[in-house]
């Protein structure tokens, strides 16, 4: 099991950009197809928030969503599902097991 992380909002404004912070912390999404990480570069993945390994390279498909998609992650304790109901569809969203970001 992970051990999580605890930090208070305003810790969290000073660690991460404004970006970061709304994307990770308020549920806000980047545009499609804007990440950095929108090429299949050979690497793995970490939380920008605590740098926990999430996933890598070699389990990255693509989705035709225009955000990062990947099959597995490193370690299944490292993430939490969560249902997602949001724009009137159901969506899984995948969150960082120890920071929550």
């Amino acid at each position: 099991m992970i051990e999580k992380i605890s930090r208070s909002e305003q810790e969290w404004k000073k660690i991460l950009t404004a970006e970061q912070y709304e994307v990770m912390r308020e549920k806000g999404t980047e545009p499609a197809h804007s990440c950095a990480w929108k090429d299949h570069g050979e690497g793995t993945y970490h939380c920008a928030a605590c740098d926990l390994p999430l996933f890598e390279s070699g389990k990255k498909f693509e989705s035709g969503t225009g955000w990062p998609s990947y099959f597995a992650p490193i370690n299944p304790e490292h993430v939490e599902e969560r249902p997602d109901y949001s724009f009137g569809v159901f969506r899984t969203e995948v969150v960082c097991a120890r920071c929550e970001s």
